[in-house]
Formats: structure tokens, C-alpha cells, sequence
């Protein structure tokens, strides 16, 4: 069994385009699969679109920026390095959460099933550049602490269907390069930015 992850020897930089494109590319494939071939709304009302809700219930600015940079640092960016403590066959775990947020994330734009807004009163322009900046840039983030923290893995399995993992290490032997330590800041920073920036767009300001 290899017990040595398959791009821990890479760049940093390399996985995280690596990983970045592939999200961009999943991403982009299930938007036109949904906006061509599914019904609008079609999600709309489910689990998976209600999820980022949690984060606009608060009142004032603080409190809404509060919650959504606990969201997405203290959830989504957790639930990724977590992820990264086992791996398949070398294969990161992380590495299935932009993944799988590309695939939903293109059938909720193609499908237009956002809860709280209607993308159709955005024009074409406008719509890029909002999601670039809020969710671009969450996703970018994710990307790179997930990307950065791989050598976390501390657990191999077989296979997916393996439920007895070998422990290759302990989580204090990990040591990340300083590229590594430096990404992760970053990708801390582009989280409390995209936080900043959709507490703005939410709030009206």
C-alpha cells in the first residue's frame, strides 16, 4: 500500500492549481449541465442551498460577519483540513470537498435554485463579477488551506470501502514547509475577505 501522499513531494503552488482548475472546470460543466438540461429551481428548498443561510439570520454588520467567517473558516475550512488526516491510497480526502463543491455548486448556479437571491434580475456582468468576488474567492480559499495541509494525513486506507485505516504517523511529527505555512495564511485571509465582502453585499452597503 503507498503510504506516501501522491503530490505531498509537489509544490504547493502546483497543487493548488491543480486542484483549482479542476474545481473551475467541474464547475463550470454542471452550470451548463443544469442550465441546459435541468428545470429552474430544481434545488431550490433542499439541504444543499440552505446550508449558507444559516449565516444571514443575525442583525447588524458584526454580528452577520461574525457568523459567516464562523461558517465558512470555522466550518467548511475545518471540515477540510479534518478531511486531510485520512487518505485513500495516498489520495488526500480534502481533495473531495472542491470536488464535490464544484459539481453542486455549478447545478445550483445552472439551475438558478439560490434560496435568498434571483440571478436572473443580474446581468451577465454583474453576476460574474459578484460571484468572483464573494464565492471566487471562498472557493480560492478553501483550495488553498485545503491544498496546503495535506501533509496532515495521518491515516491511509485501501480503498474507499476500507474501514480499517493505518495510522502512518502522528499529527505531531507533521511539519509544513514555510510555502506551506505562507499558503495557508493566505487562504486564511482570502476567507475573512470573502466574509467581509458578502456581509457587505447582504447588509446593503
Amino acid at each position: 500500500m503507498n503510504l506516501t501522499p501522491v503530490q505531498s513531494q509537489d509544490s504547493v503552488f502546483k497543487r493548488i492549481l491543480w486542484l483549482y482548475g479542476l474545481h473551475s472546470l467541474l464547475s463550470n460543466i454542471f452550470l451548463l449541465v443544469g442550465y441546459y438540461l435541468l428545470p429552474e429551481g430544481l434545488l431550490r428548498g433542499t439541504p444543499l442551498t440552505y446550508a449558507g443561510e444559516i449565516a444571514g439570520k443575525p442583525e447588524g454588520f458584526w454580528a452577520k460577519f461574525g457568523l459567516t467567517l464562523l461558517f465558512n473558516l470555522g466550518l467548511m475550512a475545518v471540515v477540510g483540513v479534518g478531511a486531510n488526516l485520512q487518505q485513500v491510497k495516498g489520495f488526500p480526502a480534502g481533495y473531495f470537498i472542491p470536488i464535490i463543491l464544484g459539481i453542486v455548486g455549478g447545478l445550483i448556479t445552472g439551475t438558478n435554485s439560490y434560496v435568498a437571491d434571483d440571478l436572473s434580475r443580474y446581468s451577465a456582468l454583474d453576476g460574474m463579477a459578484l460571484g468572483l468576488s464573494i464565492g471566487g474567492v471562498e472557493m480560492l480559499a478553501y483550495v488553498i488551506i485545503i491544498a496546503s495541509t495535506i501533509k496532515l494525513g495521518i491515516y491511509q486506507y485501501r480503498s474507499l470501502v476500507d474501514w480499517n485505516p493505518t495510522k502512518v504517523m502522528n499529527l505531531r511529527d507533521v511539519r509544513l514547509s514555510k510555502q506551506e505555512t505562507l499558503c495557508l495564511a493566505v487562504g486564511v485571509l482570502l476567507m475573512i475577505l470573502a466574509a467581509y465582502r458578502e456581509t457587505v453585499m447582504a447588509m446593503g452597503l
